[in-house]
């Protein structure tokens, strides 16, 4: 039987000149220690396509914009996508909002994929 193809898209900032716990304090953001000296939020939830999922990432971004300027101006900032492609081909799309708001953070792309 075939599995399901998954996503998932999650925002980590990684702690360097604040703790986790400062982290997440300034953010606001229903996210959590994810790690050693990481804190992330993830977008959604598995069951989302990942294009839905980078849409829930741009719209975080958008409203918390602010704060993650002043966060990333402190603690490296990356999102980290991971996906099981379709059998074949498969793509991921990065609109031209996402990728602005990204860079204006100066984060990092990490993609990971999950192939059987």
């Amino acid at each position: 039987m075939e599995e399901e193809p998954w996503s998932r898209a999650t925002l980590r900032v990684w702690a360097g000149e604040m703790t986790v716990a400062e982290i997440g304090a300034a953010l606001k953001i229903d996210g959590a220690e994810c790690g050693d000296g990481l804190w992330c939020v993830d977008a959604g939830g598995c069951d989302l396509h990942l294009d839905d999922l980078l849409k829930l990432v741009e719209a975080l971004l958008a409203e918390h914009r602010e704060v993650l300027l002043e966060v990333a101006a402190r603690c490296e900032v990356d999102l980290f996508v991971s996906w099981s492609p379709k059998e074949g081909q498969d793509s991921v799309c990065l609109g031209p909002d996402l990728i602005r708001s990204l860079g204006e953070l100066g984060a990092h792309v990490v993609m990971d994929t999950l192939t059987g």
